[in-house]
């Protein structure tokens, strides 16, 4: 069955983009306080979840608008 799996091109095609996400993850584990729980329970634990992802959801906003990101200087405006 596995080698069936990995040769399915859908599935290739699944691994190839899965590194995309798998950085957002990342980043809201090691840079935004996903990795460890603030409240008990499983609503306080929703509301921490969804608070994480709109503040990347900002974070890629403002890189998109104004092409800037969180780590880089800012352009310099002549």
């Amino acid at each position: 069955m596995w080698f069936d799996l990995k040769a399915n091109p859908a599935y290739q095609q699944g691994l190839a983009e899965r590194y995309k996400i798998e950085r957002k993850f990342g980043e809201a584990k090691g840079q935004h306080g996903l990795d460890r729980y603030r409240y008990r329970g499983l609503e306080r634990y929703t509301i921490q979840a969804v608070l994480t992802a709109m503040a990347l959801d900002l974070k890629r906003m403002v890189k998109l608008l104004y092409g800037v990101g969180f780590r880089n200087q800012s352009p310099v405006m002549t």
